[in-house]
């Protein structure tokens, strides 16, 4: 089998150049095809809030696996999705795998429609990020784990690319309704805020009432999550402090 084509072969890997979501299924499908797979599937999900979560497919599948999923499998019933929000290393299976050589899927469903063996590349990014990308083919062919070890590049071109294609809008927060958001995560009131940054209680809440709007939230407190959820508020390196330091002996020399 042959093995992945690097991602710095332009003329064969041109993801990190596409600016829509078409581009992208595109140039998938040409990755799928340079590397002797019929199929790809890319599953994202992509958070809003704590209660709602963006669904997003890419696809290249036999006749008929679209409607079928869609209809029959939910996110929390797909095995690969729930292998990949557990793991990061790439997962595997055909038709001959030994469990005690990689644990096994249940890809049933995957085989009935002549997706026989495959490999898929969890991926795990900021904001709520989580997928996979899955390649799979009828024909049966040796798969061996080690001849997908630059696959975590692969991943992060991915989701460089797909966030900004498919992610939420972000809030678009100033810097001041930030400060004030952090300080309302650290159970700060208005007024203790406006002590901390030197600025008075009702330009505070001027703030807070501002980043509410821009979230589409009802308090402060909806807010403060929803925008730690979508990443619009992160935490500051500021603030890091040193909590563990293990240092290894140094070698004596011989």
């Amino acid at each position: 089998m042959n093995s992945f084509t690097f991602p710095q072969e332009e003329r064969h890997f041109r993801i990190q150049n596409c600016k829509n979501p078409q581009m992208l299924a595109d140039q998938l499908a040409n990755l799928c095809s340079i590397n002797n797979f019929e199929y790809y599937q890319l599953c994202l999900t992509l958070r809003r809030g704590l209660q709602q979560t963006d669904l997003t497919l890419l696809t290249q599948t036999p006749e008929n696996w679209a409607e079928h999923y869609a209809k029959n499998t939910t996110i929390q019933s797909d095995p690969l999705y729930q292998r990949a929000q557990m793991q990061s290393r790439p997962l595997f299976w055909q038709s001959d795998v030994k469990p005690e050589h990689e644990a096994f899927l249940p890809m049933d469903a995957w085989r009935q429609f002549g997706m026989e063996e495959g490999i898929a590349l969890p991926l795990h990014g900021p904001s709520g990020f989580c997928g996979y990308f899955a390649l799979s083919r009828h024909k049966t062919a040796p798969i061996r784990l080690q001849d997908y070890f630059h696959l975590s590049y692969l991943g992060h071109i991915l989701q460089e690319q797909a966030i900004p294609l498919f992610a939420p809008e972000q809030s678009s927060l100033s810097t001041r309704e930030k400060e004030c958001l952090f300080w309302v995560s650290e159970g700060k009131t208005s007024w203790e805020i406006a002590q901390i940054l030197g600025i008075t209680e009702r330009t505070v809440n001027f703030h807070l009432n501002n980043a509410i709007r821009k979230s589409g939230c009802k308090n402060r407190y909806q807010t403060v999550a929803k925008n730690i959820i979508t990443g619009e508020l992160v935490h500051s390196t500021a603030r890091i402090s040193l909590t563990n330091l293990i240092q290894c002996p140094q070698a004596l020399s011989a």
